[in-house]
């Protein structure tokens, strides 16, 4: 503490709460003055001193210096360099007098909140060098420590676009499509968000052609991904005239779109919708001699497995559509409310289909168009995973002879004019069973079935929760279904116990509630409190001082945002789960 002051009077007060985060002992000042005498004691004869200043001390280095500024001045002075190996040197010197994170071993609060400007400082330098040695050529070298810093900072993404670069030019393709799944998946799971644009495109450019040689990482942006003004673009097209977009390098494959996700776990619970979806494609080509472009769009609250069975649909049908499978996440339910623009999205297809950057036009119309263009006479499947609205993902629709899109989306899109428009609803208790029982993996479940089917009403029978739920269980050995069913029943920890490494439910309603205007969640909110299991419009327009029609409209809208289920004329009911969560708000 003294030392982070740099040579600032620190109270007494403060460096009892340094050393003590909790409840200080009674004794906690004499132990504190005790300690300081005997650093006095060390320090005898070096020039260091610390002089009591009125209810703390102040430490005074006199000619000593500090590592952190030995450090400051080492990345100052190879700011200066213009020569890049120069520059290299210069940083990887100023690295190397780091031997660890700051402050490593200490759990004090106080302290470790000082220094996290100083850990930040650390890792851009490391970034910035890593990107100088990937821009001079060095990637076999450096996966070793880029691993081991994506290890120990997962979230930090730069990290991750250096180590897939690295890995890819190294010819290890598939170790850096790896990394992307890995990182892709924990940002998902513990921040509810998904990868920055620039790495979901440089994503799609490892799966398409690789990463060329000329797709260094800058020291602002490691990923060179969307055009800037500096990069030349073609002018917009007219109606007049074609879209003029190069075309793709005869030593790269026309069409390597195949990107699907693998299969984790086997899908259950959707027979009958499977069968749906398939017939009405089957109908909407029966006579056709060119096969029109079709639209699947499946709609569902959140934790219904939309993606899962889009996914699932994709892998189906890949033979009817063998010139491409291709995943976007348009990420409209992240956190914060950011989602993936369209036009970025067209960058990315467009680029990973063989279109240099240099060909791809500036505006949306334009891209678009090259878009269309880049499809013509091609067979392509293209899953469109969590959009907002109709309008979030009209100029994705291809509208190309032979080309199925299968969108996805929390919420009903009933101007969208689809081939097939399916929603997704809570499991049957077979399913459920199903579902569970497969992931627990022994035969506890088989001796309680009851005690199973509790935990399905209590999980809503949500696919997420249900699973979560096993999960829990299976790495639980010693606990009974009946044990899970009842730390399940309390309302209060209920989201808490289905949050598991891999899954959080109470994330999947958040980003749901997040999108609800103030209106709606409100209303959101009285429903709560309603005790009966069906709720009426009268009693909803009473609790929330609305007229009846206006009660009514807010919540036809509540069950298409799939936050409520309609259960007949003016009647409403709330899924088990989710009024878990209502309850927590209110």
């Amino acid at each position: 503490m003294l030392l982070l002051a740099d040579g600032k009077p620190v109270a007494l007060s403060r460096l009892v709460d340094a050393v003590w985060s909790d409840v200080a002992p009674s004794t906690a000042s004499k132990q504190i003055r005790n300690a300081v005498s005997h650093l006095r004691h060390l320090l005898a004869g070096t020039g260091v001193t610390i002089c009591a200043v009125g209810d703390g001390y102040q430490l005074d280095r006199a000619d000593a210096t500090l590592d952190l500024e030995e450090f400051t001045r080492q990345v100052e002075l190879a700011g200066l360099e213009t020569e890049p190996a120069l520059k290299i040197k210069a940083l990887r010197s100023a690295l190397s007098i780091w031997r660890g994170r700051a402050l490593a071993g200490l759990t004090s609060a106080p302290l470790l909140s000082q220094v996290v400007s100083v850990e930040e400082l650390r890792l851009t330098v490391l970034e910035q060098c890593f990107n100088l040695e990937l821009e001079s050529g060095e990637n076999t070298s450096l996966i070793g420590e880029l691993t081991k810093a994506v290890a120990e900072n997962p979230f930090r993404e730069r990290f991750v676009a250096q180590l897939m670069i690295a890995l890819c030019r190294s010819g290890a393709r598939a170790e850096a499509l790896k990394v992307f799944d890995t990182a892709r998946r924990l940002l998902r799971d513990e921040l509810g968000v998904d990868p920055e644009p620039q790495l979901q495109e440089l994503h799609l450019r490892i799966l398409a052609n690789g990463v060329p040689a000329d797709a260094e990482p800058t020291a602002a942006d490691p990923v060179t991904a969307a055009p800037t003004a500096a990069d030349p673009v073609t002018a917009a097209p007219t109606a007049a005239e074609p879209v003029a977009v190069a075309p793709v390098a005869a030593s790269e494959p026309a069409y390597p779109w195949h990107n699907l996700p693998a299969e984790a776990v086997r899908l259950t619970g959707r027979k009958r919708e499977e069968a749906t979806v398939v017939q009405a494609l089957r109908r909407h080509t029966e006579g056709a001699g060119v096969v029109p472009a079709a639209v699947v769009a499946i709609d569902g609250m959140a934790g219904i497995g939309k993606t899962a069975f889009a996914l699932h649909l994709g892998r189906r049908l890949a033979a009817t559509y063998p010139d491409g499978q291709i995943f976007v996440d348009l990420g409209a339910h992240g956190i914060g409310g950011r989602w993936t623009e369209v036009s970025s999205v067209l960058s990315m297809l467009l680029r990973v289909s063989g279109v240099p950057t240099e060909s791809i036009p500036a505006d949306l119309d334009g891209r678009r168009a090259a878009w269309h263009n880049r499809l013509r006479g091609k067979r392509v499947l293209v899953i469109l995973d969590d959009a907002a609205s109709t309008s979030h993902i009209t100029p994705l629709l291809t509208g190309a002879a032979g080309c199925l899109t299968i969108v996805t989306s929390r919420r009903r899109l009933p101007s969208l004019h689809s081939t097939c428009q399916l929603s997704l609803s809570e499991f049957s208790i077979a399913a459920g069973r199903d579902l569970f029982n497969s992931v627990v993996g022994d035969d506890r479940p088989l001796a309680e079935t009851a005690a199973v089917d509790e935990i399905l009403r209590l999980c809503g029978r949500l696919p997420l929760a249900i699973r979560s739920a096993a999960v829990r269980l299976r790495d639980r050995t010693s606990w009974s279904v009946s044990y899970l069913a009842a730390r399940l029943a309390d309302n209060e920890s209920r989201l808490a116990e289905l949050n598991t490494e891999n899954t959080g439910v109470a994330a999947a309603f958040d980003m749901s509630f997040y999108w609800l205007d103030p209106e709606h969640q409100r209303l959101f909110r009285l429903l709560g409190r309603i005790e009966v299991q069906d709720i009426e419009p009268d009693q909803v327009a009473r609790m929330a001082n609305l007229s009846v029609s206006r009660a009514v409209r807010l919540l036809e809208e509540l069950v298409d945002f799939h936050l409520l289920n309609a259960i007949g004329q003016g009647r409403y009911r709330m899924n088990e789960l989710v009024r878990a969560y209502c309850l927590q708000l209110t």
